[in-house]
Order: C-alpha cells, then sequence, then structure tokens
C-alpha cells in the first residue's frame, strides 16, 4: 500500500482561513443581534452596554473581525473566480494576493479602529 503525504500548501491555508473566518462571522453576527436585543430594554440598558463595548478588548476584537470580513469577502471573490476557470494556473498567487491585500487593509483599518477617538 501506498503512503500519501499531505502537503501544507496555499490550497490548505486558504481552506482553514476561510472557514475559520466564517465562523468568526457567524459568532459576530449572532453577538450583533443579542447588542441589538438591548435596545428593546430601553435607552439606558443599551447606552450601559455600548459604555462596556467601548474597551480595548472590544476594540481588538472588531479589528479582528475586519481582518475576517476582508479574507473572507477576498477569497470568496477568488474560490468563485477560480470556479469559473479564472485564475486556475495563477491559484498560488491569486492566494498570496487575497492574503496581502487582506492583511495591508485589515492592518490600516484596525488601527482606526484602535485609536479612532483617541
Amino acid at each position: 500500500m501506498r503512503r500519501y503525504r499531505y502537503r501544507w500548501g496555499e490550497g490548505m491555508w486558504a481552506y482553514i482561513f476561510h472557514r475559520v473566518s466564517g465562523a468568526a462571522l457567524i459568532v459576530y453576527l449572532s453577538m450583533h443581534i443579542w447588542v441589538i436585543h438591548h435596545i428593546q430594554e430601553g435607552q439606558a440598558a443599551y447606552d450601559n452596554l455600548m459604555r462596556i463595548m467601548d474597551k480595548p478588548v472590544f476594540r481588538m476584537g472588531e479589528a479582528a473581525l475586519l481582518a475576517a470580513i476582508l479574507f473572507h469577502s477576498f477569497n470568496g471573490v477568488r474560490v468563485a473566480c477560480m470556479d469559473s476557470r479564472f485564475g486556475m494556473r495563477n491559484y498560488r498567487a491569486t492566494f498570496w494576493l487575497v492574503f496581502a491585500g487582506s492583511a495591508v487593509l485589515g492592518i490600516a483599518g484596525g488601527m482606526a479602529i484602535l485609536f479612532a477617538g483617541k
């Protein structure tokens, strides 16, 4: 019997990052619905929750959320292009383009989120 060795290439990392960013977006959506629910409890309850959410740990979470949104959306476009046979020869290059673009925009946007209003 022949043994197969799995290679951790760009395709595998794209798959893992896409799934992790998708799971992060599901967690965010659930949390967003929970926060919006507090509007029904009145202005004071909502304002109290917003004061809690303005802490640095939540700002870091928002920056991470931005990175997840960027990677998930750019990689989704990349996957759609690959499914239509556009970019099949350059799947490694397109992965690195998506990763670099997400990183640059995520860092820039994350810095704006972290230092907003300071």
